[in-house]
């Protein structure tokens, strides 16, 4: 039997897994004091909403699973060996397809507009690497049937709000409008039906520059005068929004931008900053409007990123709902919090010391230390030493030797 994960999971020790509790505690217990909703929706998903979600590059990286007894015999039999006649279901790839079908479900349950907190796990089959695991937490909020740009505004407050009480500083929030990008590129002289691919190539230009946007979009045959022209807008990025007033002709999304932005730079009070980024393009191929990404200055990186999907909840009941949503990039978040050697506030862990007879007395002292401390008993080993090593590698940060005096002894003091 291996004992290693498989690739692209991880197993977490005591410290990891109580920071990754108290950093999701805290997230939802802000999600929450805004007046969100938390809901749990299955990691299961039927293959077909999977498949026709509009959920871009992510559709390739879907875990299908297949079918079991008498279905997976009879395709088989019937030499259906495309993956969609072997499988039926899927894991959910993030959060939004499935709260989009959980909205459909349950509509008539539901306040308007539904205000959902969704704190879980998701799955992809990704090549694993540092930074892509195959499973892995989002921190989701979202609000649905509104088309309101309150709902962009409060989203953005809220997601704020809950990377400052993690002790996540200095971070910017970058925002942008799908019809902006697209109306600047029509205007260049792109087609419409070119628009989804030139987006992709412009969401390369922090990588690339322009030549080599420019090298890309000539390599897939657009018109060299559109190219130019894009390149010309676009090769001294960053513009402000009233500079891509002089290519944009949708007042509309320009207005909404400025309205979100002048919103929450009111209500930031100077903690975090909003800026346009026109440049900006999310993956996700559902999304319709406002895209909004948070990104640390410290740790140089996307944090948070979400947008508008107007359209998603209507391929289940066939009419449009407005949502929009934000997801905390959870782990992320983690790794930069771990690394820079982050220490959970409150309560310290101890550890208490005791012979095997005295049990009784040692659960009456973790009592009284527990009004101080999170106590946790252990027989006292015969290698003292090594053992209390292994307890500060997790997390303990301290003992008490009973019997052996009255004295808390924590580790930072210990010689």
């Amino acid at each position: 039997m291996k004992t290693n994960t498989v690739k692209g999971t991880n197993d977490y020790l005591p410290a990891q897994a109580a920071l990754r509790d108290y950093l999701q505690s805290v997230i939802l217990k802000t999600y929450q004091s805004h007046g969100f909703d938390r809901i749990m929706t299955p990691a299961l998903e039927d293959i077909e909403n999977l498949d026709k979600s509009e959920g871009g590059e992510n559709l390739n990286l879907i875990f299908k699973v297949l079918k079991r007894g008498d279905k997976l015999s009879e395709a088989i039999e019937h030499q259906k060996f495309l993956e969609n006649e072997l499988a039926d279901m899927g894991l959910r790839y993030d959060l939004t397809l499935p709260l989009c079908r959980y909205f459909a479900n349950n509509r008539a349950k539901l306040c308007y507009p539904a205000k959902c907190i969704q704190i879980d796990r998701v799955y992809r089959a990704e090549r694993p690497q540092k930074g892509r695991l195959r499973e892995f937490i989002q921190c989701d909020i979202d609000i649905l049937g509104s088309a309101s740009v309150s709902g962009e505004i409060e989203l953005i407050d809220t997601t704020a709000k809950a990377l400052l009480a993690i002790g996540i500083r200095n971070f910017v929030v970058k925002i942008s409008d799908r019809r902006i990008l697209k109306n600047v590129l029509l205007n260049a002289g792109f087609e419409q039906e070119q628009l989804d691919s030139v987006c992709v190539t412009v969401d390369k230009f922090d990588k690339v520059g322009a030549d080599g946007v420019r090298e890309e979009l000539t390599a897939k045959g657009f018109s060299p005068d559109a190219v130019e022209q894009m390149i010309a807008i676009f090769g001294s990025l960053p513009l402000s929004l009233e500079e891509v007033r002089k290519y944009c002709t949708d007042e509309e999304a320009l207005n909404s931008v400025q309205t979100i932005m002048d919103a929450v730079c009111d209500l930031s009070g100077g903690a975090y900053s909003i800026a346009f980024d026109v440049a900006l393009v999310r993956g996700q191929g559902y999304y319709t409007g406002t895209i909004f990404e948070i990104q640390s200055l410290d740790f140089k990186g996307s944090i948070a990123g979400g947008g508008r999907y107007d359209n998603l909840i209507g391929k289940f009941i066939g009419e449009d709902v407005p949502a929009v949503g934000f997801s905390i990039g959870f782990e992320r978040i983690f790794a930069i919090l771990s690394e820079s050697g982050y220490e959970i506030p409150g309560k310290k862990k101890l550890a208490l010391l005791y012979e095997e007879r005295d049990i009784v007395s040692a659960i009456q002292k973790a009592d009284e230390l527990r009004e101080e401390f999170d106590v946790a008993l252990y027989v006292r080993p015969k290698k003292l030493g090594k053992f209390l090593n292994k307890l500060e590698e997790q997390g303990v940060k301290g003992f008490f030797n009973l019997g052996a005096g009255d004295e808390v002894k924590l580790f930072d003091n210990v010689q």
